[in-house]
C-alpha cells in the first residue's frame, strides 16, 4: 500500500469538490483503487492472487487439522467453518499489516501536501476490503451452489458482524499507523500478536472444540472480538440448528467483546489524532 502509490499526483488528480467529504471520498477511492492495481502488477496471476491466497491457507489448514490431527472428524460443516473463518482472517490481517506503514512509508507525500493523514490509513484498509468483498463473494457462490450454507433471514446478521470486524480494523489500523511512526519494533511485535490471535480466535478450531476441552480457556478466548465475530459469521452463515452463536456459550459476557471492538476505535482515533501533528517531523 505504500509503495509508489501514494504520490503526488494522485492528489492533483482527485476531482476537485465543494464538499469535502466528498473530495475525501474519491482520494481514498483513488489511493484503494491505485494501491490494489500495484499490488498484482508484474505477477502472472494477477487478480486471481486474492483468491488464491486464502484457499491455499484453507487447504493447508484442513489438510493439517482435519486430516492428519482428526479436528472435527465426522463434521460435514467443519471445512465450511474453516473457510469462513480464513476469509474474515485473511481480511484481518491484510488490512491491518497495511494499515500499519501507511503513514510511515508515505513521508514524501505527508510533507509535500496537506490532508487528512487518516485518508492514508483509510484507503489502505479499502484496497484490503476490495479483496476480501472478492473472496467473500467467491466463497458465497460457491457454497450456496454446492448446498453447503444453509441461508436464511438469519444469515443478515453477517452484515452487522462484519461491520463490527470492520470498525474492529479501523481502530486497530489507526492506533498501529500512528504508533508504527515512532516505534518500528511495533511490526515485529504485532507478527506475534496476530500469530497468537490466530490460534487464540477460534479460527482453525471451532468454538464448539474449545468450549468442550476447557470451559475456563472458552470464557477467556469468547471475549476476544475476533473469536466472537467468527464464532457468530458461522451461526448465520451456516446451520444456526448445528453451528451454536458465542451468546450460547458464554452467555451475557458477549457484550465485552462488542464494547473492547468500540473500545479500540476509540482509542486508535484518539492516538491517530493526538500524534498526526508530529507525523511530519518524526518521517
Amino acid at each position: 500500500m505504500t509503495v509508489a502509490v501514494h504520490d503526488s499526483h494522485i492528489l492533483e488528480g482527485v476531482p476537485r469538490s465543494r464538499s469535502v467529504f466528498q473530495r475525501n471520498l474519491n482520494l481514498i477511492r483513488e489511493l484503494s483503487i491505485t494501491a490494489f492495481k500495484l499490488k498484482y502488477t508484474g505477477s502472472a496471476l494477477g487478480y486471481v492472487w486474492s483468491l488464491v491466497k486464502p484457499l491455499m491457507l484453507f487447504g493447508i489448514m484442513l489438510l493439517v487439522f482435519s486430516i492428519l490431527l482428526k479436528a472435527g472428524l465426522g463434521q460435514w460443516e467443519f471445512p465450511i467453518q474453516l473457510l469462513v473463518a480464513i476469509v474474515a482472517w485473511t481480511f484481518f490481517t491484510e488490512a491491518t499489516t497495511n494499515a500499519m506503514n501507511a503513514i510511515a512509508g508515505s513521508g514524501d507525500l505527508i510533507r509535500k501536501a496537506y490532508f487528512p493523514r487518516w485518508i492514508l490509513v483509510a484507503s489502505s484498509m479499502t484496497s484490503a476490503l476490495l479483496t476480501f468483498t472478492i473472496n467473500t463473494a467467491l466463497v458465497l457462490i460457491v457454497t450456496f451452489a454446492l448446498g453447503q450454507l444453509d441461508l436464511t433471514w438469519l444469515s443478515l446478521l453477517a452484515i452487522l458482524y462484519y461491520l463490527e470486524l470492520v470498525v474492529l480494523i479501523l481502530g486497530l489500523s489507526l492506533l498501529l499507523s500512528s504508533l508504527f511512526v515512532f516505534f518500528r519494533d511495533l511490526g515485529h511485535i504485532w507478527e506475534i500478536v496476530s500469530l497468537v490471535l490466530f490460534y487464540g480466535s477460534a479460527v482453525v478450531i471451532p468454538f464448539q472444540t474449545v468450549w468442550d476441552h476447557s470451559k475456563k480457556l472458552a470464557y477467556l478466548a469468547g471475549v476476544n472480538p475476533i473469536a466472537q465475530i467468527i464464532t457468530d459469521l458461522r451461526h448465520v452463515l451456516i446451520d444456526p440448528a448445528k453451528v451454536r452463536s458465542m451468546a450460547s456459550f458464554i452467555g451475557p459476557l458477549e457484550v465485552v467483546p462488542i464494547l473492547l471492538t468500540i473500545g479500540i476505535f476509540l482509542l486508535g482515533f484518539a492516538v491517530f489524532h493526538r500524534l498526526t501533528p508530529r507525523f511530519a517531523e518524526s518521517l
